[in-house]
């Protein structure tokens, strides 16, 4: 998952803060630079060193435990060579960084480390002012340390909300994906009990009608055929999709269910075009190759949507010319038609406005295009479909095809 982009005033707030811990660690700091062994450090090192060390804490999101473990020796080695320097702000902002991102058990061992830190401020404070030493340095250490558990606490506090409004969206998604799964059953029992129901009636009525034909009705006889061909080829599909709605898992569900029509099944798809007595004519021109599961399925639906179209549109006599052109990179399958008199009646019942729509969103989604559109002589439908880049193992596979 990749970090969100900071916006500018989030920038700009993470700017003020550092400026703000510098100047307190400076404030603080009241210029003493006397060393512990003699001397003076000189003026600017101090302020120099402090700058480039809190710098470190534009990136405490990100790297929690490094800008600590900088902060965390800076502040030691501060305090050993200039005993009134006390860095402390940084170190506080640090801490809360890494207790606000980190698990409990490692942001409290980052806790008791600061005990060292604390316990030389207190020390060296203890020394430098009159009065009982050790009273002095267990009362500072205990304010320290109250100061540091403080700023603690809230950085878990901080931790705690995060993961529950990880663990609020996990169960958003749960319940989403249950709301999906509930719709895709609804929808299957919907689509068994209506379409799977009202094609099978029409499959008993064919098959009985062609029963009481007579064998001279050869028309009638083939038309018949027809129908009770495309009701199973019909109901094998539904079945199909059927399966997909009722699979568990929408991402495992395709796999697991028989694959869709292919482009070997646009033979089968023109010859029942043909035994309905319509002129429908395939031509292929290259060598036919391997396609991808889903762009053989969007090809196949190509020229059913554009048989079906030609059928309401240009009339049942409508001579279609179907072409598969086979390239190296892509399978361009073009549907064309010469209108073959008035449309039947039934044009704006059967059609339902989506075809079109839907084959082009298809079409999309397996990263092709589509175009359509009327020609001087009828109607053109035509999609560009991918094909999956040739290696020596396909290369093999078509020599030998």
């Amino acid at each position: 998952m990749t970090a969100a982009r900071s916006t500018p005033l989030e920038v700009a707030g993470r700017f003020a803060v550092l400026g703000l811990v510098i100047m307190i660690d400076l404030g603080i700091w009241a210029e003493d630079r006397q060393l512990r062994g003699g001397g003076e450090v000189p003026y600017a090192v101090i302020p120099v060193l402090t700058v480039l060390v809190h710098t470190t804490l534009l990136f405490r999101h990100r790297h929690p435990r490094s800008v600590l473990a900088a902060e965390w020796a800076f502040a030691v080695v501060g305090s050993l060579a200039v005993p009134l320097f006390q860095p402390v702000a940084g170190l506080l902002l640090a801490l809360h960084a890494i207790a606000s991102r980190r698990p409990p058990r490692e942001s409290a061992l980052w806790l008791a480390g600061l005990a060292l830190v604390f316990g030389l401020y207190s020390s060296n404070s203890a020394a430098a002012v009159p009065g009982d030493a050790r009273l002095d340095f267990a009362v500072m250490l205990m304010l320290w340390m109250l100061i540091a558990s403080a700023v603690w606490a809230v950085g878990r506090l901080h931790y705690a909300s995060v993961r529950r409004a990880w663990r609020l969206r996990d169960l958003q998604a749960a319940e989403a994906a249950d709301a999906i799964r509930a719709e895709r059953l609804r929808l299957a029992r919907e689509l068994h009990d209506i379409v799977s129901h009202g094609v099978t009636g029409m499959m008993l009525q064919a098959a009985g009608a062609q029963a009481l034909t007579r064998p001279t009705d050869e028309r009638l006889q083939n038309a018949l055929t027809v129908i009770e061909a495309t009701g199973v080829q019909a109901l094998s599909e539904l079945h199909r999709m059927l399966g997909l709605l009722h699979a568990a898992d929408p991402q495992t569900g395709p796999e697991s269910a028989d694959p869709g029509p292919t482009v070997a099944d646009i033979t089968t798809l023109v010859r029942l075009a043909e035994d309905a007595g319509r002129d429908v004519r395939l031509v292929q021109v290259g060598t036919p190759g391997p396609l991808d599961p889903s762009v053989a399925t969007a090809a196949y639906r190509v020229v059913q949507e554009a048989l079906t179209n030609s059928s309401k549109y240009a009339g049942p006599a409508a001579a279609v010319v179907v072409e598969l052109h086979w390239r190296a990179e892509e399978l361009k399958v073009t549907v064309t038609d010469r209108s073959g008199g008035p449309p039947g009646d039934c044009r704006e019942v059967l059609s339902s406005g989506r075809g079109l729509p839907g084959l082009t969103e298809r079409i999309t989604l397996v990263g092709g295009a589509l175009s359509s559109g009327p020609t001087a002589e009828g109607f053109a439908l035509t999609a560009w479909l991918p094909r999956p880049a040739a290696t020596p193992a396909l290369l093999a596979l078509d020599a030998v095809s």
